[in-house]
């Protein structure tokens, strides 16, 4: 089912994938949040594999995701159907029959907009009945409507006098009208906000970036669609894999694989390039849990 819903998705896309790049070139695509990964084929010798790769790096660290099943085919196609980011890195690793291969650029993929449609004019036609109907509530509208009288209006002070004039105490004397004492509300303090942040980035596991239950990495940030945050990750020896720069998705998951071994790792989260958290997670070994 779900090899016919990725053709499904390359026939669907097809018109807009019209200006695919030749090999060794690829045309790297969003669509809909599905990365979709084409190309034509034009070489003379037999292509006997390609696979498809991505990664967060551009150079290094690339996983094979796919294998498409009729290289030779002049125009082909895949379909990474959930993409752990939408800005990774993809290329193809293509062998030929005498064992010679190559590997392709990488490219990240562009956003597919369709064409804007055609703009045009279109005269409105009106019926004549209505035509006249809306005359004639016009001449109604016209007529004047009969004015009505006002009374004058009397001040605020005056119709306080009346109602005490009118109004006596058992001993005959007239109420002295007090004025009437404002209730005083309890003062609302705001917290911090870098307080709440300085708590955060001190606590253990951390509530930004953690592993999941398959021990891959998770990164919640709740603002991240208006807020320009960027990740650096680390080694247990503090030396430097990959970063993440302008992450607009609110909640992400890397792929545990993208690490490479089990173990601890260190990383620092920025805001408008001001690091906002510093912390660690572990991500443990086949067939134990964190």
């Amino acid at each position: 089912m779900r090899k016919i819903l990725c053709l499904l998705t390359l026939v669907f896309a097809a018109g807009n994938l019209s200006a695919q790049e030749i090999l060794p070139g690829i045309t790297v695509k969003n669509f809909s949040g599905k990365i979709i990964i084409s190309w034509r084929n034009q070489y003379p010798l037999e292509v006997k594999t390609i696979n498809i790769q991505r990664s967060f790096d551009s150079l290094k660290n690339f996983s094979t995701i796919g294998t498409v099943l009729a290289p030779q085919n002049a125009e082909n196609g895949f379909v990474d159907e959930l993409p752990p980011y939408n800005k990774m890195y993809y290329r193809l690793f293509i062998s030929f029959e005498k064992g010679d291969y190559i590997f392709t650029e990488s490219a990240r993929p562009v956003k597919d907009v369709p064409p804007p449609l055609p703009l045009f004019t279109q005269e409105t036609v009106v019926d004549p009945f209505k035509k006249a109907d809306m005359s004639r509530q016009g001449l109604k509208e016209t007529k004047k409507e009969p004015e009505l009288k006002t009374l004058p209006e009397t001040t605020p002070g005056e119709k306080e006098k009346k109602t005490v004039a009118g109004k006596k105490t058992k001993k005959g004397k007239e109420p002295v009208a007090k004025n009437s004492k404002t209730k005083k509300e309890p003062l609302i303090i705001a917290e911090d906000p870098a307080d709440s942040e300085k708590e955060d980035a001190s606590r253990y596991p951390s509530r930004r970036i953690y592993t999941s239950r398959d021990n891959n990495v998770v990164i919640s940030l709740p603002n991240a669609d208006n807020r320009k945050y960027s990740v650096k990750f680390f080694d247990e020896n503090n030396k430097f894999l990959f970063e993440l720069n302008r992450v607009k998705d609110t909640y992400l998951i890397i792929e545990k694989v993208n690490f490479l071994h089990a173990g601890w790792f260190f990383f620092e989260i920025f805001e408008n390039g001001r690091m906002i958290e510093k912390n660690k997670f572990f991500i443990p070994k086949e067939g134990r849990n964190s």
